[in-house]
This record gives C-alpha cells, sequence and structure tokens, in this order.
C-alpha cells in the first residue's frame, strides 16, 4: 500500500511550525471528533507530546486515564517529527507518521506521510481510507486555521 501523503504551507516559520504541531497539539487538535474520548462524547482534558524521541503522544481523559496514541520516533526540532502511531489499538499495530517541516517563501512547507498500513492485515485499507480523508481534516481545517489564527491575532 502506498502511504498517505498530504502537504501545506502555513505562514509560520519551520521552528514555530514544529513547535505549534508538537508543543501545541492540544490547542489545535480537533479532540471533539478526532480522539478516544469522543467516541463516548467526553472531550480529552488534555493531549500532549513528550518532547523527545521516545516519548510518547497522550490523550488525558476527563477521568484522569491516560490513553497513548503513539511513540515518538523522530525529534529534529523545527525539521521532523516522527511517531510510531497507534491510537486505540496496541502498539505492536502502530503505523509510520513522519511530518517534515520546511522553510518556503511564504513560511513552511509542512509535509506529512502516513504509511505502514500493510501490516494491519485485513483492516488496513478501511483504516487507510478513514485517515485519508481525517488527515484533510485535521491539517487542512484545524492545524493550518490555527496557524492563521496565531499570525493574525
Amino acid at each position: 500500500m502506498d502511504p498517505i501523503k498530504k502537504s501545506l504551507t502555513v505562514p509560520l516559520t519551520p521552528a514555530e511550525s514544529f513547535r505549534l504541531f508538537t508543543e501545541g497539539m492540544g490547542e489545535w487538535w480537533p479532540s471533539e471528533t478526532h480522539s478516544l474520548s469522543a467516541a463516548t462524547g467526553d472531550l480529552p482534558a488534555r493531549i500532549e507530546v513528550e518532547p523527545r524521541v521516545g516519548g510518547q503522544v497522550l490523550e488525558t481523559l476527563q477521568d484522569g486515564r491516560v490513553m497513548p496514541w503513539g511513540r515518538v520516533t523522530r525529534w529534529d526540532e523545527g525539521r521532523a517529527f516522527g511517531v510510531d502511531w497507534h491510537v486505540g489499538r496496541d502498539e505492536e499495530e502502530a503505523t509510520d507518521l513522519l511530518v517534515v517541516f520546511s522553510p518556503v517563501e511564504a513560511g513552511t512547507r509542512v509535509e506529512l506521510t502516513h504509511g505502514g498500513f500493510d501490516r494491519l492485515g485485513e483492516a488496513a485499507t478501511a483504516l487507510q481510507g478513514n485517515y485519508e480523508t481525517g488527515w484533510d481534516h485535521v491539517l487542512a481545517r484545524c492545524y493550518a486555521g490555527h496557524c492563521k489564527m496565531r499570525v493574525t491575532a
């Protein structure tokens, strides 16, 4: 299976774009629709990224339970962020997520590649299809929209 590839340009520097994507994930991530707690109708108390290789992407629920979404595989500040992504699945079923931040005249080109779905067996096609459209919403509407708000604020 070919990986999902998405890209967009945001009006921030690569360092600012990286920090917002990682350290600011709780600010822009659409947790009301794209989180483990959304399935129960609750909002997460917090979404955070532990800023280091080996750190985790975590959703903390209102009741205090902590739900891991993935393990950081690459932390190249201002340049690239990689995660073994397994939201709602066992860590052994992780897919490969890489986000690269490159300077361009208008700000930063953010390129997301999400692959490794073939290791999920029968669920691969459906899950990849969900992420194909999900990343459009998460990146274009939520992340990019938050970047623009930061520039105009």
